[in-house]
């Protein structure tokens, strides 16, 4: 996926209103759009974090779309990492999707992305589960929320990536 400048900042802001849709309240550090971070390499990245409707405080559930574009051909860019996280306090459980340290994980695994899955929180038997890359921010998104209006994920069902 290659997008252009202009094509990336609308791509941020679309992915903030799916996030607002569902009704997750961001966590805007400012009163701002969210920031589009732009490395001295040329390599964008952005950080969206939201919490699931609530009414305790800190809120018990907690999303983040983390992505990483890194410079293309003329003046585009392409997704090169991400990190999509839920934790769900109030029912012990994490699910997160990750594409990150690349040569790492294709030298141990042969893949470049894994999914974590926690439950309960802090237990994983295995830490790093075999999954299909997340397409984009949206994907994420849904499948990010699916798993918070899922029962808690059954992880034992989940590849091993460490016994593949």
């Amino acid at each position: 996926m290659q997008l252009g400048s202009e094509e990336h900042a609308d791509y941020v802001l679309d992915l903030v209103e799916l996030a607002e849709r569902y009704g997750i309240v961001l966590d805007l550090a400012t009163d701002g759009p969210i920031e589009i971070q732009v490395e001295p390499d040329g390599t964008l990245r952005f950080g969206i974090v939201g919490y699931l409707p609530d009414t305790r405080q800190p809120p018990l559930a907690v999303i983040e779309v983390n992505e990483k574009w890194r410079p293309a051909a003329r003046d585009r860019h392409e997704r090169s990492a991400y990190r999509y996280e839920l934790l769900d306090r109030e029912r012990g459980f994490r699910r997160a999707f990750h594409w990150h340290d690349e040569r790492e994980f294709v030298r141990r695994f042969g893949v470049v992305v894994h999914e974590h899955c926690e439950s309960p929180i802090g237990h994983a038997r295995c830490p790093h589960h075999f999954g299909p890359p997340v397409p984009d921010g949206f994907g994420a998104v849904e499948l990010l929320m699916a798993a918070w209006v899922a029962d808690p994920p059954d992880c034992t069902e989940l590849p091993c990536l460490e016994s593949i």
